[in-house]
């Protein structure tokens, strides 16, 4: 009986498929959790956050605010730092407000630009009533505890941004969250 393939044919074969899953294993996703997280002290994240992009990170702080109506957003200490839910968290629970909690989670930064400004100005002019739970410009009205759906909330909101943007000499403003991998709280 003559074999399927020759010795030749069979290491032509096995040697890439061999790179193959070399490569493959190297190069799992970072989002799988199975990387170390790097501890980052709160008061650290937004200074070193472009070198923290794509990292999972660990940092600890105590909740000063939970959204009530979706338990999806949290604010972490005086910074009113945002951490958001996600699959791996689904949401928060409110009886953690006032705790200390550690997070570990993905950082994600949204960009607030002229572009962004004017289109949620219309918006506003256009009477829609935007999307604002899940928006980026819910990070002031919410984490100081305003109702972000009032117009004036907003316009005031927009002034401030475009203040910012123009102070910055980026032609942006970054504002940067916590995508939560996972959370304990400190008893």
């Amino acid at each position: 009986m003559k074999p399927l393939f020759t010795r030749t044919q069979m290491k032509a074969f096995i040697f890439p498929a061999l790179l193959i899953m070399v490569w493959l294993t190297a190069c799992t996703n970072a989002k799988t959790g199975k990387e170390e997280a790097i501890p980052v002290d709160l008061t650290e994240i937004k200074a070193k956050a472009p070198e923290l992009m794509g990292k999972l990170i660990k940092t600890q702080g105590m909740v000063d605010h939970i959204c009530r109506e979706s338990g999806k957003r949290l604010f972490l200490g005086e910074e009113s730092f945002k951490v958001l839910a996600t699959n791996s968290v689904p949401s928060f629970r409110i009886e953690w407000e006032g705790s200390d909690v550690t997070i570990t989670g993905f950082l994600k930064e949204d960009r607030v630009d002229e572009t962004y400004l004017a289109n949620w100005e219309q918006e506003l002019k256009d009477g829609v009533q935007a999307q604002l739970k899940e928006a980026t410009h819910t990070y002031e009205a919410e984490s100081k505890g305003l109702d972000e759906s009032a117009i004036t909330t907003q316009y005031d909101q927009i002034k401030g941004y475009r203040e910012q943007v123009a102070a910055s000499g980026k032609g942006y403003i970054s504002f940067y969250s916590l995508e939560a991998e996972s959370i304990t709280e400190k008893k």
